[in-house]
């Protein structure tokens, strides 16, 4: 299985990114649909040459752009596999924001984005969006 990365990719609340892949190389730019971080925000990554079931892919996002910076960053790191005919991207996602030493303990959340070429219906973004932790930070 060999996937092209570049393209748009939407996660389960409606976010998205736009990607686009130069070898192993992934660079563009990530939209979050949900919170207080507007407009896009670079990304960039690697994707791991193909295998026969599925392929690696990681990418960062430093939460920082012409509206504002909230001092953090978030890595994802997971892989594409078909799901139901559909290319899907399952990555696990830790979020680490600016503190000092003696609130460590509170730096980094994580949690998990299903990301796909398919954006998603409403009830299904309200569905997520009730029952999950955010891959950004809620405010800038």
């Amino acid at each position: 299985m060999s996937t092209n990365f570049s393209g748009t990719w939407y996660n389960e609340l409606g976010s998205s990114m736009t990607i686009e892949q130069n070898g192993n190389n992934l660079s563009g730019n990530y939209y979050t649909a949900v919170g207080e971080a507007s407009g896009t925000y670079p990304l960039v990554g690697l994707v791991n040459p193909s295998q026969d079931t599925s392929q690696t892919v990681a990418w960062t996002v430093t939460w920082q752009n012409s509206t504002g910076n909230a001092l953090s960053t978030t890595a994802w790191c997971g892989q594409v596999q078909v799901i139901n005919n559909v290319p899907t991207i399952t990555a696990m996602w830790l979020l680490t924001g600016e503190t000092t030493p003696a609130n460590d303990w509170e730096s980094t959340r994580i949690g998990q984005d299903v990301f796909t070429p398919q954006p998603p219906n409403s009830t299904q973004s309200k569905i997520a969006l009730a029952r999950k932790s955010f891959s950004h930070p809620r405010k800038l």
